[in-house]
């Protein structure tokens, strides 16, 4: 692993302004994330490959880079990062800092009306980066088409294995097969299009009780849109329909709320049981989910 100050200078080279700030800001499976400052008073985060990874990403940060350089081709209702430098050997690239808190930390904070807005907003959101990236245009950037309406075939194998697990509540492992087979009828109901494939509250930073910017396009595909929303319905349970209502008046397009509810069940069964076993307040959150989504299911 490069130390600090080799990092540092690596980074240097692709930049006109001398370095005067210089900090990890996030470490993850397979890259890291720098903040830093420079002597003319630009902010960038340098996201930069490991050299060990621990799992191989859906994308790689060059098509990351490219797919956070057609964003900004397009007049979208929220900012995107805005690609300074991209460099291989090893790969990154930087993009300039955005303002804000994640959404995740400020949440509590915001009144009713602002909570509904924000979600107003990220639906169209959604919306618009499907409309905006047709098919052929991820195909040439790269980016992973996913024809298949069920779950990942590991998401799918990890469900089979929590079924049969006899230390889960039967009730839990009911409701969820009950979700799979809501799932598998609902199939003629997907809807593809390009999609961020990772959103969530810790994706989306929050300026002035506004959406600021919205980043991490690793594993962006063309693929179903019940997963786009499926992380919102375990973050947002109560507000995850508002999601739903921007990105339909936006795109047009006709979704099924027992399809999306039940791929988020199925795709989250597998963090359902590791709360569950944890035991204490995780076992509690745990719980409120699983009542949650039976509220929702049925």
């Amino acid at each position: 692993m490069k130390n600090p100050e080799e990092t540092k200078g690596n980074i240097q080279n692709h930049l006109e302004s001398k370095i005067t700030t210089f900090e990890l800001k996030a470490s993850g499976y397979c890259n890291n994330a720098y903040y830093l400052e420079t002597e003319s008073k630009q902010k960038l985060i340098v996201k930069q490959e490991k050299e060990v990874q621990e799992f191989t990403p859906q994308n790689s940060l060059l098509i990351e880079a490219k797919i956070a350089r057609k964003f900004r081709e397009f007049d979208l209702s929220i900012p995107t990062s805005r690609v300074v430098f991209v460099a291989q050997n090893p790969d990154m690239y930087g993009y300039e800092y955005i303002e804000g808190d994640l959404l995740k930390s400020v949440w509590k904070e915001l009144s009713e009306e602002e909570r509904v807005n924000v979600c107003k907003k990220l639906g169209n959101f959604h919306a618009e980066i499907g409309q905006q990236i047709s098919r052929e245009e991820a195909t040439k950037l790269g980016i992973t088409i996913d024809d298949s309406s069920d779950v990942h075939p590991e998401t799918l194998e990890e469900y089979e294995e929590n079924i049969r697990n006899m230390d889960i509540l039967e009730s839990y492992r009911t409701l969820v097969t009950k979700a799979k087979e809501m799932l598998d009828s609902t199939s003629d109901d997907a809807v593809f299009q390009f999609i961020h494939n990772d959103a969530h509250h810790e994706n989306i930073l929050i300026n002035d009780k506004e959406i600021s910017g919205f980043i991490d396009y690793g594993n962006s595909e063309y693929g179903e849109v019940a997963k786009e929303f499926s992380r919102y319905i375990r973050d947002f349970p109560d507000y995850f329909h508002y999601i739903v209502e921007g990105y339909e008046e936006k795109s047009g397009n006709k979704l099924s709320y027992k399809r999306l509810v039940s791929y988020s069940c199925v795709s989250g069964f597998g963090e359902i049981v590791e709360d569950y076993l944890r035991g204490g307040e995780a076992r509690i959150r745990t719980d409120e989910m699983v009542r949650k989504y039976r509220e929702l299911l049925f």
